[in-house]
């Protein structure tokens, strides 16, 4: 239980990154100590290319035996793969009420990405530590389980998954979304929580002993938002800003270009936005050896002027090379938002929670894989 609570107090610290500035100290006041932290840097195909394995290695953690999420699931987010938003954007809002969802956009069955751009621990000036999650997910569902509170809205459970002693520790919780207005609610828990009596008279004392635990159960906000230092409503706040985050970049997938970077039943995909090739795909001289010959591998050609015979002619700017490639033991691929068929973005059936032993359902494990499959298919 020590673990878990220590767990839940980075998940907490994580919000304070967005949260609002502070008003002005006054003259008589202490100037804070401002928090600071490593920004994401612009990263470049040459630079992913490089940096594979330590990327890997964040992600393919074994699972933590405490985790919350269901061993299922946690195999179907796997097999999905965890996709790396480049650059990642993040709107602060001090109003929850203001956090709403763009339901004009779908709303995906799964979600799953990767926060590993951030340093897994950092330092305040204080000499505080605090840690980052590794992944970021949600999955919809159809109905709310029993034992969280109903709220009217489409159903999702949103979580993240943090390293711990070189395992991955995953914890979630519910929240709705408003099919019309797309404002978000948090759900509460059914929860146990017990009273401590103590007992008065001489006869209470010697029949129940100097206190009387009386346990039940209450409806409250989940623990997932626990944590000493922050109240309930700052870490709702937190958790409805990176949730609108984490929607907007991935029903924006199928207009950006997509990186699948596999090794044995690992995968990963980076995304980058169409308008930022020129800088990704900026490096010509990176090459493969293909059956004994040299090939470049993806690159931006910008456009430029070409004469052919005695007319010029106007090159228009486009990406040329391999797009498929054997990269240090890892398969790369290069996916066109233009070239091939739709993301699973548009993927928006929900989750129901079946027996395991149903012969017509296909497990969440199952259909990461298939939808990781159908992405990297070439349209007719």
């Amino acid at each position: 239980m020590k673990l878990l609570t220590w767990v839940k107090g980075w998940i907490n610290k994580l919000f304070s990154r967005g949260a609002p500035a502070a008003p002005e100290p006054k003259e008589s006041e202490t100037p804070k100590v401002k928090r600071t932290y490593n920004k994401q840097k612009r990263q470049d195909f040459n630079d992913l290319l490089e940096h594979l394995d330590a990327t890997f290695e964040k992600i393919k953690l074994p699972t933590m035996n405490e985790s919350w999420l269901d061993r299922d699931s946690i195999v179907g987010l796997k097999k999905l793969g965890v996709h790396v938003p480049n650059p990642w954007k993040l709107k602060w809002n001090k109003n929850k009420d203001e956090i709403k969802l763009d339901v004009s956009k779908p709303l995906p069955a799964i979600m799953c990405v990767s926060t590993a751009c951030w340093a897994e621990e950092s330092t305040d000036l204080d000499g505080t530590k605090w840690f980052n999650p590794q992944i970021m997910f949600a999955i919809k569902h159809k109905k709310l389980p029993w034992n969280v509170a109903y709220q009217p809205g489409v159903p999702y459970l949103f979580g993240v998954a943090f390293a711990v002693d070189g395992k991955l520790f995953w914890m979630h919780m519910y929240m709705t979304v408003n099919r019309k207005t797309g404002a978000m609610v948090v759900c509460d828990e059914l929860r146990a929580v017990q009273n401590v009596i103590p007992m008065k008279s001489s006869a209470s004392k010697r029949a129940v002993g100097r206190t009387q635990v009386i346990k039940r159960t209450t409806w409250m906000p989940p623990s997932f938002l626990e944590e000493e230092s922050r109240t309930i409503e700052e870490s709702k706040l937190g958790v409805l800003v990176f949730m609108r985050a984490m929607h907007e970049w991935w029903v924006g997938r199928d207009e950006r270009w997509n990186i699948v970077v596999k090794k044995n039943a690992d995968r990963i995909t980076f995304g980058v936005d169409d308008d930022t090739t020129p800088y990704y795909f900026r490096n010509r001289n990176k090459t493969v050896t293909e059956n004994g010959v040299t090939k470049r591998i993806v690159h931006y050609v910008k456009e430029h002027q070409r004469v052919v015979g005695d007319k010029p002619t106007t090159v228009k700017e486009h990406i040329r090379g391999l797009r498929e490639f054997d990269w240090m033991g890892y398969n790369c691929k290069v996916i066109s938002p233009r070239l091939e068929q739709r993301t699973s973005s548009t993927f928006v059936a929900p989750a129901e929670d079946v027996a395991y032993d149903k012969t017509d359902t296909v497990y969440l494990s199952k259909l990461g894989k298939m939808l990781a499959d159908v992405e990297e298919r070439k349209s007719a």
